[in-house]
């Protein structure tokens, strides 16, 4: 386990660029070989991490839960909650397995608890972090244990207020857990008006963490605006065809997709650059064929004392810079200037 300066989170929020998770969830319906592939898939599209789901369902879930709308799809229409979660179950030896192939691929690999005994399994296999659904943000048993681990958590918070957040967190805090926070919408797919970014900004502010946005939205606009106001972490539920069976699929995006939203988070957080305005290098052949120098309006012979009426500001802007002229007005020329040309210092007696 670590500890210190070191864990995960630091890792991420010190990171060159942010931290994309695939989240695979309950995406391989239950088969391990088609989990594996995903896994490959989500490596080659250049991500940073895999997540998987851990749980027995007969430990979280009443056989007489109702479904969410968005369960509501297809052939599951006539299927309760607990049916369709319960197909997708992955045993904890499947999940080691899972695991090693994942960092085989040099992927770091997490899996989401969903109750006590899922977190203890998950445990054993000594992960670099767990990650909290939203779902268990108010399950305060499940954190309490989670926290005496000492093991960073990433803990989503969909569907809670502040004061729920800032409970969860107090637990974390007094057991001394790194924390990462990630800001989320939980509706699967989520409207991307509805993705309230600024709520990062309350999170870093009142709980001192780094913060992250776990997406559900259909496409990168929300994810590029989190990474833009300071995300170091964008999660997003990952699928090798949205046309598979499953809850998840259509919330979920493709491999193709997933290389984009690589590419652009990154990109993002180039574009950011730096709070000190400089002129960067590829703006220097610009500056010389756009900036305006002190440009000489007629042949100027050897020995002219230059005045302002001898010059103008024109482009290019090789020449002396036109906020020069007062500290050249009145000097002579050492050299002659042909009309049209730019000025230079050395064409002058100093």
């Amino acid at each position: 386990m670590t500890d210190g300066h070191h864990t995960l989170i630091d890792q991420i929020a010190r990171g060159p660029h942010p931290f994309v998770i695939a989240e695979i969830g309950i995406n391989h319906n239950g088969d391990e070989a088609l989990a594996a592939q995903m896994i490959e898939a989500t490596a080659a599209a250049g991500a940073d991490c895999v997540k998987m789901q851990s749980f027995h369902v007969d430990e979280y879930l009443s056989p007489l839960a109702a479904k969410a709308a968005y369960q509501e799809q297809g052939p599951f229409a006539g299927k309760s909650q607990y049916e369709i979660i319960k197909a997708c179950e992955l045993d904890i030896a499947a999940m080691a397995r899972l695991k090693r192939h994942a960092e085989r691929l040099g992927l770091v690999f997490l899996s989401t608890p969903f109750e006590r005994v899922s977190l203890r399994e998950v445990l054993s296999l000594a992960p670099q972090a767990i990650k909290v659904s939203s779902c268990n943000l108010t399950n305060t048993p499940f954190l309490e244990e989670l926290a005496a681990s000492r093991i960073p958590v990433l803990l989503s918070t969909g569907m809670a207020d502040l004061a729920e957040v800032a409970r969860a967190v107090a637990i974390f805090k007094a057991a001394g857990t790194s924390l990462l926070l990630f800001q989320c919408t939980s509706n699967y797919p989520s409207k991307t008006e509805n993705a309230n970014l600024r709520v990062m900004d309350t999170y870093r502010a009142v709980f001192e963490v780094p913060v992250g946005f776990s997406d559900h939205t259909p496409d990168h606009v929300a994810a590029i605006a989190a990474v833009a106001r300071g995300a170091v972490a964008i999660e997003k539920h990952f699928t090798l065809s949205r046309d598979l069976p499953g809850i998840d699929q259509k919330a979920s995006i493709e491999p193709g997709q997933l290389t984009e939203l690589v590419r652009v988070v990154r990109l993002t957080r180039a574009a950011l650059g730096s709070p000190v305005k400089v002129r960067c290098g590829e703006e220097e052949d610009t500056t010389r064929a756009l900036r305006r120098s002190l440009v000489a309006l007629r042949d100027l012979p050897v020995g002219t004392r230059l005045a302002a009426s001898d010059v103008a500001p024109k482009r290019p802007g090789t020449g002396l810079a036109v906020d020069q002229l007062d500290r050249f007005e009145g000097r002579q020329l050492t050299r002659p200037v042909a009309a049209h040309q730019p000025l230079q210092l050395d064409d002058f007696l100093l």
